[in-house]
């Protein structure tokens, strides 16, 4: 039951050209990778986001441009505003990672609006600040977005089966995920710890929550790459 959940993880792409972002001569010494997109590249990313963050506010704009770069123009334009506030603010780097941590430590809606609050965001979304706590902290934290709230909307009654965590569906009212689905996310988040905790038993890989997410973003694009529900 386990080799669909793995072939849909060694599928999954992701490729991201930093060196893309119209702005990014203006961050010398950064916007110079290319990611690939499968599971080692993008684990090595957040590795360096991690190791790098607290003391370099380009690398979230780095994450930011990567979580929004399918969007293309309109994703220039969004890290943009988020870059032009960071940077008229002054909000510094070791503030924002600390917003993170304290989010990691207590995952409330107050410790998420910090975060929202030192990135300019004026709606209550979801997708681009938890993406920063999930670069943070992989082994706890999936990402969230639309593609992946689709798949729980559309599989979460089947794979609850056999779970003490039990994933709900997104309302999804807006053209992003925003703050009425914030419980939704929470389940989402211990659904796939747990989760990965039966894979890892299960395979011989060491299964993130991160993995989990990797695995249901790229069954979801698929046409033919169905999840099997675990025991």
């Amino acid at each position: 039951m386990s080799n669909s959940w793995k072939k849909a993880l060694n599928e999954y792409s992701y490729c991201v050209k930093l060196k893309n972002y119209e702005r990014a001569s203006d961050f010398p010494s950064f916007f110079d990778q290319g990611i690939p997109g499968d599971r080692e590249s993008t684990m090595a990313f957040e590795e360096y986001f991690q190791k790098n963050a607290e003391e370099n506010i380009e690398v979230f704009f780095e994450v930011i441009y990567w979580k929004l770069y399918t969007q293309r123009g309109r994703g220039e334009h969004r890290t943009n505003e988020i870059v032009d506030f960071i940077q008229k603010e002054e909000i510094t780097s070791e503030e924002l990672w600390d917003s993170i941590q304290k989010f990691i430590e207590s995952p409330e809606k107050d410790n998420l609006q910090n975060i929202r609050d030192m990135l300019g965001l004026t709606a209550p979304v979801l997708a681009v600040p938890l993406t920063l706590v999930a670069f943070a902290n992989p082994k706890k934290f999936p990402i969230i977005d639309n593609r992946v709230a689709s798949w729980i909307n559309e599989n979460y009654r089947d794979h609850n089966t056999n779970k003490r965590n039990e994933l709900t569906p997104f309302k999804k009212n807006y053209t992003v995920l925003q703050d009425n689905d914030f419980d939704n996310y929470l389940n989402w988040v211990y659904w796939s710890r747990e989760v990965a905790q039966i894979l890892t038993k299960k395979t011989e890989l060491n299964w993130r929550p991160r993995d989990v997410e990797m695995a249901i973003f790229t069954a979801q694009q698929s046409d033919n790459l169905n999840l099997d529900v675990l025991p």
